[in-house]
């Protein structure tokens, strides 16, 4: 996916606005958001779905060889929400649409091909997120 050089001066003012509005220890950091190599590791981690691994997001950092901080900051300007929100988020959308392709998949199952692997922990985001259960969900659509 190729990018127009508008999009990465536009990143780095964000950038720079995120880092003026961040917590003492992120600026501490001076990120630099013209690293355009990390902005698409990031764009391609997004978009292989691979937030649904079980990786914590220091594992993440380590493979995209930045800090956790600086992912952390770089993914609220990517996407506007903090990493573990938009996860969840994403990782229950994803679920949403599992539910429904195939109705005899037992909810443990989708759990677990959406990274939640602990059936009470996913049932509990997904009310959390949805204001029912997976089953009930299901049920209603």
């Amino acid at each position: 996916m190729k990018k127009n050089p508008i999009y990465f001066k536009l990143i780095a003012k964000i950038g720079k606005l995120a880092l003026h509005l961040a917590s003492p220890s992120a600026l501490k950091e001076k990120i630099e958001f013209t690293d355009t190599d990390t902005i698409m590791k990031l764009d391609k981690w997004i978009l292989e779905k691979r937030w649904a691994e079980d990786r914590s997001m220091q594992e993440i950092a380590d493979e995209m060889h930045i800090s956790r901080e600086k992912l952390s900051l770089l993914f609220r300007v990517r996407t506007g929400k903090c990493f573990l929100k938009w996860r969840k988020e994403q990782r229950i959308e994803e679920a949403k649409k599992l539910l429904l392709e195939d109705r005899t998949v037992p909810t443990l199952f989708i759990g677990e091909a959406v990274g939640i692997a602990d059936k009470s922990n996913f049932r509990r985001q997904f009310k959390e997120i949805t204001g029912c259960t997976p089953a009930e969900w299901r049920l209603k659509h």
